[in-house]
């Protein structure tokens, strides 16, 4: 379904159905897309050992700094694309994703170079030491490497999934996981090709699902054109602001991972990064889940403000909150429940490491309630212009509160008031964004009595 049809076809469905279309493809895409870091996570284990394990965690926080920059330009742009076509300028739009694709492609070479030709620096500076430096440097530079690739691949997903085409989206991310899945196995089981196997498996499955998304410039109805693009300082400026909301929101964990790292290391020492890196595997696939209903309900708020509809706005920020709850909820509950059968995919037969991965995640998976909320507020200001409050609760999840109390907490409670830091911090996070959402309402509320009593004067 088109941007051109979607308009038509809105009048026809309910703001609930429309929803569901894209919410469900694009909560499939986020959580397939995290089975690129989990499946190397669960060869490596099983086929190389615990050290790369910690090795893979360790180049964690550059994985997602790889989806943040790409969340910076492609979710700013795509957020103006979306909501030109609600305001049916669609040559504007379409300027909007060329220049954001551009943009995207320069610095995927800029930063991913830039790995290649200083390696060892970067890694020291994660937090590789002498012991995992050996594991870590191989996998660090196929990552980079296939990166200049994946980085525009993943933006045009987005762009494509804003064009009415979740549906394409989802099948590019589930074709380059399944054939991940694959490759890591022959890799790392059958020619033994340890860590870097699984860092080529990665990066091919990668290339494959780019260029499944090429698939949709053959639609006719589509509304994205390849055209020369007219760049324009202030459209470059919108899409950075409009982007910086969802590249903090990429970021926050490589930077609440990597201030874990150090924390744990320290308290723990490195049995506790091997645990650490479990529990993080496992929330990266419920963080993309609910960073899949955040982007799946993005093209329709942007949609729908363009279109000046308010109530429609209003009913989708609750259902992306009603649904970042629920699936909080019965994530909770299973691993509450099943976390050391969860914990045992990664680490068989380790039964110390195995009860502390499941300890910790039991405390630690409660931020995830608050940061369901954090999440919604982060896009409703993002998307009606608020990019200044969007961009405070953002940056504050990143370096703020959780490194707070991860000072504080271990010095009372121990290892446990270390596990606890991640849920206090990010509840804070929360209540500061429902106090500015609470007085965004009030505001626009007051405003739409004015013009009421104009109107009626």
């Amino acid at each position: 379904m088109s941007s051109a049809i979607y308009a038509q076809n809105q009048k026809q469905k309910s703001i609930q159905k429309e929803f569901l279309l894209y919410v469900i493809p694009s909560v499939i895409s986020m959580v397939v897309s995290s089975l690129y870091v989990i499946v190397d996570g669960v060869f490596v284990g099983r086929g190389v050992g615990e050290s790369a394990l910690a090795a893979v965690n360790i180049i964690y926080p550059f994985n997602m700094l790889q989806i943040a920059m790409t969340m910076l330009i492609a979710i700013g742009g795509a957020n103006y694309f979306s909501r030109y076509i609600g305001e049916r300028k669609h040559k504007e739009a379409n300027n909007f994703f060329l220049q954001s694709i551009i943009g995207l492609i320069l610095i995927s070479i800029l930063i991913n170079v830039f790995v290649l030709i200083f390696p060892e620096q970067v890694a020291s500076l994660l937090g590789a030491d002498e012991t995992l430096m050996p594991l870590v440097l191989p996998y660090l530079k196929w990552i980079a490497l296939f990166g200049i690739i994946y980085m525009p691949g993943l933006g045009l997903s987005i762009f494509v999934r804003n064009d009415g085409a979740p549906k394409l989206a989802m099948i590019g991310t589930l074709a380059g996981a399944i054939l991940n899945i694959i490759l890591d196995y022959v890799f790392i089981m059958e020619f033994g090709w340890g860590i870097s196997g699984a860092a080529i498996a990665t990066g091919i499955g990668e290339t494959i699902a780019g260029f499944i998304f090429l698939i949709h410039f053959l639609k006719k109805d589509r509304m994205l054109r390849i055209r020369k693009p007219v760049f324009k300082i202030g459209n470059l400026k919108k899409i950075t602001l409009s982007g910086i909301p969802s590249f903090l929101m990429e970021f926050s964990q490589s930077a609440v991972a990597f201030s874990f790292n150090w924390a744990i290391l320290l308290f723990v020492g490195t049995i506790g990064i091997s645990a650490y890196s479990v529990v993080m595997y496992v929330c990266s696939i419920f963080n993309m889940f609910l960073i899949g209903i955040i982007q799946g309900a993005q093209p329709l708020l942007s949609f729908n403000y363009g279109s000046r509809n308010k109530e429609n706005v209003q009913k989708i920020y609750k259902l992306g909150l009603g649904s970042n709850l629920i699936s909080t909820s019965l994530f909770y509950f299973f691993v509450f429940f099943f976390g050391s059968q969860l914990a045992g995919i990664f680490l068989p037969g380790n039964t110390e490491l195995i009860q502390m991965s499941s300890e910790m995640m039991k405390i630690y998976m409660l931020g995830f309630f608050p940061i369901g909320i954090s999440l919604m507020n982060i896009l409703y200001f993002q998307v009606t212009e608020k990019e200044g409050r969007s961009i405070l609760i953002s940056a504050l999840r990143c370096v703020g509160f959780v490194q707070l109390f991860l000072l504080i907490l271990p010095q009372i409670f121990g290892i446990y008031g270390l596990y606890a830091a991640f849920f206090c911090g990010e509840m804070c996070n929360c209540l500061l964004s429902v106090v500015l959402y609470k007085r965004s309402r009030r505001k626009e509320r007051r405003q739409t009595e004015s013009l009421k009593n104009v109107s009626v004067a």
